[in-house]
């Protein structure tokens, strides 16, 4: 099995790379992944895969059931884009202004399907059932939890699950893996400031959102390196500041935006908290007043110790033993794979597409984010492999 498994990622290699290159001419925001729906159930349908469609909007569910009852294995992959301007000049870059493949879901579909087309010619031999997972607005909605609320891990009921995501920081060949904590808990945050504008000239005669903003940012900072223990991993990054147009005119307002990024969701609460008394305090030095917004976002991804050690055992099946990354530290970037591993053991890893020679541009969501799709042979081989692997167990 293994070794067919190996045969049949050579086999469908170049249509899982012609259907990357016609995702990635299609890039569509969170829940609106209509036309790359449309693609996936097209290629499902020629495999004779049944599916259901229209789960929390554009999310798709193959099944494939083996010839022996058994287990069930889900593997998923997520289909949004970015709202990112593409720069790059390859032949098949974003048909959609302002939408762009930044982060390789396009890959990780037509992975998928890959993985479909070598479970399915395998089907016969497997003793239990194999759950596709297309799911829509992995990019900031969390399109995993409404699929979950559907019922996509029931009927029948999920006993694992795996997930991959292209990496452009590990060399191609190389896979990253991690016990416990992969990946961060998210919280967004909206901060508007109201003073009181005038001229340029006339300082005095204003309170000044700009001078309180710039003194709230850097006191931020001190939440992270001063307030917190050291053993806390966290992260808060301002991403966005505005405030007036005119060179020579103090605005009435000032707005940002940022993210906070922790393992732990007490921690976050904690954080908040301190950002609202740094925002209280120094807005009434001024004479100003604030509005502080957050929205926390899906849990930390913490891979099931289990499936981990069985991760690791199969990756080395496909890429070998030295070329197994196990990872020192979790990843501060985060995903709503979290609402899946909640439910039904699960482990999530990373697969290089770095090639030799490419720069620190090509970054997931980067404009210029450029990698081969002849790497996704290691993302459909790994995910056939796993849910093979598993059901025989």
């Amino acid at each position: 099995m293994k070794e067919r498994i190996a045969q049949l990622a050579d086999k469908y290699l170049e249509k899982i790379m012609e259907l990357r290159r016609e995702l990635h001419k299609i890039p569509e925001l969170g829940f609106e992944e209509f036309k790359t729906a449309e693609v996936v159930k097209r290629e499902l349908t020629k495999l004779g895969i049944p599916y259901q469609d229209k789960i929390a909007k554009t999310g798709i569910v193959g099944i494939i059931k083996g010839g022996k009852p058994g287990k069930t294995v889900l593997l998923r992959a997520d289909m949004d884009a970015l709202p990112i301007q593409e720069e790059s000049r390859h032949p098949f870059r974003s048909e959609h202004p302002g939408k762009m493949h930044a982060c390789g879901h396009d890959g990780h579909t037509a992975g998928l399907l890959g993985a479909a087309m070598i479970l399915n010619e395998l089907k016969g031999e497997l003793a239990g059932t194999v759950k596709l997972l297309f799911q829509p607005a992995e990019e900031g909605p969390g399109g995993a939890k409404p699929m979950v609320e559907a019922g996509i891990l029931e009927n029948p009921n999920v006993d694992a699950a795996f997930a991959c995501h292209i990496w452009p920081a590990y060399p191609a060949g190389k896979v990253g893996i991690r016990d416990g904590y992969m990946m961060s808990h998210p919280t967004g945050f909206d901060i508007l400031i109201q003073g009181v504008g005038g001229h340029g000239s006339q300082p005095e005669k204003t309170v000044d959102p700009v001078v309180i903003g710039c003194q709230v940012v850097t006191n931020f900072q001190n939440i992270i390196s001063r307030r917190k223990s050291t053993f806390l991993p966290a992260v808060l990054s301002v991403g966005s500041i505005h405030a007036g147009e005119a060179n020579n005119v103090i605005p009435d307002t000032l707005t940002m935006k940022g993210t906070i990024r922790t393992f732990d969701e007490g921690l976050t609460d904690e954080i908040l908290k301190q950002m609202d008394a740094i925002l209280k305090g120094i807005t009434e030095a001024y004479g100003a007043t604030y509005k502080f917004n957050y929205t926390h976002m899906y849990p930390a991804v913490k891979n099931d110790h289990a499936m981990y050690e069985f991760c690791k055992e199969v990756l080395t099946e496909v890429v070998g033993e030295e070329n197994v990354v196990v990872m020192d530290e979790p990843i501060m970037g985060s995903e709503d794979f979290s609402y899946i591993g909640n439910v039904v053991p699960s482990n999530y890893y990373v697969v290089g597409v770095r090639d030799e020679g490419q720069d620190i541009e090509s970054m997931n969501h980067h404009p210029k984010l450029f990698w081969n799709e002849k790497h996704l042979r290691v993302n459909a081989w790994s995910l056939a492999l796993l849910a093979a692997t598993f059901l025989g167990e």
